[in-house]
C-alpha cells in the first residue's frame, strides 16, 4: 500500500542552491528583520553581509568545492551566519552542539570528517581534538575575518549542501543535497502557508534536524527565526515579546508552552501555526493540546526523517472524517508532504520518498495505511522485546495503557533479564491528579486485549518520562526497578507475581532494616576491635552524652555505607552519567561513610606524639577522604551522558 500527495513528482522542480532562496529576500528586503536571538537582532542585509566575509574567509583557507564544515558555537546567530557563510563558500555545513556529551561531540566530527571546524573561544577546547582540522573562532578571528570582502560568491547550483546528524542511538552523518533541500522547502511552504510576515520560533536544539528544516523555513520565506536562549520560560516570553506566528517544538516543549499560558490564550494571541515534532502524538493528546489554543490557531504532528530533511507526513484534526472511538489509542502520521511518498511493506514497515523523489527509505517505523488514507502510527523496530518464542512491538500495550483514564502517559520495555523471565515493566506518568494503577488493576485492565506475555509485570510511577536531545521518548534513561527481597521472576512470563513498584518503597524499607542491624552489630564490635575507644569514665558527665552519641552516629554511618556498597550503584546510574564516573562516585560515598568508624577509634586509641601512627592516619584516612570528596564534587557537576555514549 502507498500513499502520495497530489504534487509528488518524480524529481525536483530545481536545481537551485539552497542559499539562493536565502539571498533572494536580501536583495528584495534587506531591512527586514532575519534573527532574533537574546538581545541580538539582524537583518537580511547584516546577515548577509557578516555571511559574505565569512565565506571568502573560509575559500582563502583552502575550502574546496563541496568541503564540509562542522559548526560549533553557543551562540545562535552565529551558527546561522557560519551555516549561511559556508553554504555560500560552496561547501556543506554540519552543526554540533558543545553541550552535547563529549563522546558525542567527537562521534559526530568522526562521521562528519570535516575539513575545517567554526566556533568560538570558549568551546575551541570542546571541538579541537587535536586532528589537524583547521579551527576558526569567530571571536579571536574577528579581525581577520571582517577584512575580507563583503560581496557574495558564486555557487554552483547541485551537490551536498548539509551533512545532519540522526538522533536515535549512535549520531550517523546524513549527507542532503541542495536540490532536496529546496523541495523539502516547497513542500512546507505549501502545507504551511509560508509568508514573509511570519516569526517563526524554533526550540530544537542546533544539532537537530529539526533545526535546519525551521532556518530553511523562516529564511528562505523572507521571514523572522526567533532562537530561544537557553534557559526555561524563554519560548514563552519569545512569543508574545517577538509576536511569533510559527512555533517549531516538541511535545513535551508544546505541553510546557500550553501549561504556562495558564489557559489564557492573549500570550498566543500572535501565534497562527504549532507544528509538533520529534515524535508520536496520540489523537488525545494532539485533542487536548488543540483545546488549549486559541481557536484559529492549527496545529500540526509532523513526521519525518533525516535522510528527507525532517519533511514527511503531516496531520491535523481536521483531516478526520469522522470522531475517533478510542482517541487515546490512535496516532496518526497522516498524509505525505507535497514532493513526498510513504508507502508499507509486507511487514507494515513504514517506507517514505523524500521530497524530489529518490530512493525510498525504510523509516524503522511501522505503520497502517486506514481506509480514510491516512497513514497510522503502529511503533518502532527498536524497541521490539523478545517475549516466550516471539518478539513484539509493545506500541499495542502502551497506547492501550495511555488509554486508561488515570494514565496519562506509557512506556512498556524489558527490565534487567528481559521479557523472557516475565520482567516487563510499564512506566507510568498519572492523568492529572489521579493515582497510576497498580499491577493487579493493570493486569485487569489488559487481560482479552492482549497476549498474557505482553501484560507487565510491574509498574512504575514516574512524573514524567525521559526525553533525548530530539525530543523523543528515551527509553534508555528508564530507571531500572529492583526486584523485591524474596520475589523471584514471574515463572512462565506470568504477570500475576510481580507486583506494584512505586518510586523505591519496597527498596527502601529492606535498606533501612539492613542499616539497623548492621549499625547495631558495629555498635557491639567496637570495644572488641578497639578496646578501650569508648572508654567515657574521665569525661565528665555534661559532655558523656554527646560522645555517646557520636558512638552511634558512627556506627549508623558505617552501616549505611555498607548497604550502599550493595544497593546503591544501580541507583546511582539512573542519573545518567558515565559508567566509569558512577562506579568512582559509588565507592567514594561508600569510603565516605564506612570510614567514620575505624577511622575515629583508631585517632581515640593513638597518642598525640606517636608521630609515625598519626601519619599513617593521616594517609589512609584524611587523604583518602578529601579524594573522595573531590570525585563527588566532579560527579554532582557533570553533565548526564547520552545513553548512547554509555558502553
Amino acid at each position: 500500500m502507498s500513499q502520495e500527495s497530489e504534487s509528488a513528482r518524480p524529481g525536483p522542480r530545481t536545481t537551485e542552491a539552497i542559499i539562493h532562496l536565502f539571498e533572494r529576500w536580501v536583495r528584495e528586503t534587506p531591512d527586514a528583520r532575519a534573527v532574533v536571538s537574546g538581545g541580538t537582532h539582524l537583518s537580511y542585509r547584516e546577515l548577509d553581509l557578516r555571511a559574505n566575509r565569512l565565506a571568502h574567509h573560509l575559500r582563502d583557507a583552502g575550502l574546496p568545492a563541496g568541503g564540509i564544515v562542522a559548526v560549533g558555537t553557543d551562540r545562535m546567530p552565529d551558527v546561522l551566519v557560519a551555516v549561511l557563510a559556508v553554504l555560500k563558500a560552496g561547501g556543506a555545513y554540519a552543526v554540533v552542539d558543545p553541550r552535547s556529551a563529549p563522546a558525542t561531540v567527537r562521534r559526530q566530527l568522526d562521521q562528519a570528517d570535516p575539513f575545517a571546524v567554526v566556533t568560538d573561544h570558549d568551546n575551541r577546547a570542546r571541538l579541537d581534538h587535536g586532528d589537524g582540522r583547521r579551527t576558526i573562532c569567530l571571536d579571536s578571528d574577528a579581525r581577520e575575518i571582517a577584512a575580507h570582502p563583503a560581496e557574495p560568491l558564486d555557487v554552483p547550483p547541485g551537490g551536498t549542501a548539509a551533512v545532519l546528524f540522526t538522533a536515535a542511538g549512535s549520531p550517523r552523518a546524513v549527507p542532503v543535497g541542495h536540490a532536496r533541500l529546496v523541495a523539502a522547502y516547497e513542500g512546507w511552504a505549501e502545507v504551511y502557508g509560508l509568508t514573509p510576515q511570519d516569526r517563526h520560533l524554533v526550540t530544537a536544539r542546533p544539532d537537530a534536524t529539526v533545526f535546519t528544516g525551521g532556518w530553511i523555513r523562516a529564511l528562505c520565506s523572507g521571514g523572522a527565526l526567533v532562537l530561544p536562549e537557553r534557559r526555561s520560560g524563554e519560548a514563552h516570553r519569545l512569543i508574545d515579546a517577538e509576536s511569533v506566528t510559527v512555533v517549531d517544538t516538541d511535545p513535551a516543549g508544546a505541553a510546557r508552552l500550553l501549561r504556562s499560558t495558564s489557559g489564557q490564550h492573549p500570550a498566543l494571541s500572535s501565534v497562527r501555526l504549532l507544528t509538533v515534532t520529534g515524535d508520536r502524538l496520540y489523537l488525545d493528546e494532539q485533542a487536548d493540546l488543540h483545546r488549549r489554543l486559541p481557536p484559529d490557531v492549527r496545529l500540526l504532528n509532523v513526521y519525518g526523517v533525516t535522510e528527507a530533511a525532517g519533511c514527511g507526513t503531516w496531520f491535523e484534526l481536521s483531516q478526520l472524517s469522522a470522531p475517533a472511538e478510542h482517541p487515546g489509542r490512535v496516532s496518526l502520521i497522516g498524509t505525505p508532504f507535497p514532493g513526498c511518498r510513504v508507502d508499507t511493506d509486507g511487514d507494515g514497515g513504514i517506507r517514505l520518498t523524500p521530497p524530489g523523489g529518490g530512493d525510498a527509505i525504510p523509516t524503522g517505523d511501522f505503520g497502517r495505511l486506514r481506509e480514510d488514507g491516512l497513514l497510522e502510527y503502529r511503533g518502532r523496530a527498536r524497541h521490539r522485546v523478545a517475549a516466550g518464542r516471539r518478539s513484539f512491538d509493545p506500541y499495542r500495550v502502551e497506547s492501550l495503557l495511555h488509554d486508561h483514564p488515570q494514565i496519562g502517559a506509557c512506556l512498556v520495555v524489558a527490565a534487567e533479564g528481559g521479557a523472557r523471565s516475565g520482567r516487563l515493566v510499564a512506566y507510568a506518568v498519572p492523568s492529572g491528579t489521579a493515582a497510576v494503577p497498580d499491577a493487579a488493576e493493570v493486569r485487569t485492565y489488559l487481560t482479552g486485549l492482549v497476549p498474557a506475555e505482553e501484560i507487565p509485570g510491574a509498574v512504575v510511577r514516574l512524573r514524567s518520562l525521559p526525553r533525548t536531545r530530539a525530543g523523543q521518548e528515551d527509553r534508555g534513561a528508564l530507571p531500572q526497578p529492583a526486584q523485591p527481597a524474596g520475589q523471584g521472576p514471574a515463572a512462565g512470563g506470568k504477570a500475576d507475581r510481580a507486583p506494584l513498584i512505586n518510586e523505591g518503597v519496597l527498596v527502601a524499607v529492606p535498606i533501612g532494616c539492613g542499616v539497623i542491624i548492621v549499625g547495631f552489630f558495629a555498635l557491639m564490635w567496637t570495644d572488641l576491635i578497639w578496646p578501650g575507644s569508648t572508654d567515657l569514665s574521665a569525661v565528665p558527665d555534661q559532655w558523656s552524652g554527646f560522645f555517646r552519641v557520636l558512638y552511634v552516629v558512627e556506627c549508623v554511618a558505617f552501616a549505611a555505607g555498607v548497604m550502599f556498597l550493595f544497593t546503591g550503584y544501580p541507583r546511582m546510574r539512573q542519573a545518567g552519567k558515565s559508567r566509569g564516573l558512577t562506579m568512582a562516585a559509588h565507592l567514594a560515598i561508600v569510603y565516605l561513610l564506612i570510614s567514620w568508624w575505624p577511622q575515629d577509634n583508631f585517632y581515640r586509641l593513638a597518642a598525640k606524639d606517636d608521630w609515625s601512627r598519626q601519619a599513617a592516619l593521616v594517609y589512609v584516612f584524611n587523604v583518602p577522604l578529601m579524594i573522595a570528596a573531590a570525585i563527588i564534587a566532579v560527579y554532582a557537576t557533570r553533565k548526564p551522558a547520552d545513553p548512547e555514549d554509555d558502553d
